[in-house]
């Protein structure tokens, strides 16, 4: 599947996950191997995070990037690349701030798949690096 269908498609679906009464599209740039359903929860996850640290789950936009299967994690994480699975850096602007995050997938033996969401920085002006 192409990654412009992905991303329009999470961009609908992100939609629907977002309270009822601030229903609003997120704008997505990059590439990431999540499935679109996978990505909703994903950032559904970054959302949580985002209100429970920030005191707002207003995400506007995030750019994503599969890393290098060479990849290592400079902190602990969980060995995606060892159970199938990859790492993704998201860059996520939320709350009027920026944030990185570390995403790591790999398939669960029930299906589907799991994942973790591990802060990379703190919450980071939108002019900043």
């Amino acid at each position: 599947m192409k990654p412009t269908i992905i991303l329009s498609a999470l961009a609908a679906m992100t939609a629907l996950v977002s309270q009822p009464a601030a229903a609003y599209p997120i704008k997505t740039t990059g590439k990431t191997l999540a499935s679109p359903q996978l990505a909703v929860d994903l950032l559904r996850q970054i959302q949580a995070y985002s209100k429970t640290t920030g005191g707002c789950a207003f995400v506007f936009s995030a750019h994503m990037q599969v890393l290098p299967r060479t990849y290592v994690p400079v902190a602990p994480a969980a060995p995606a690349t060892a159970r199938g699975g990859h790492f993704e850096e998201w860059t996520v602007n939320a709350c009027a701030a920026r944030q990185r995050f570390l995403i790591a997938m790999w398939p669960s033996p029930r299906g589907g798949a799991d994942f973790t969401v591990t802060p990379i920085t703190g919450r980071m002006p939108l002019h900043s690096n």
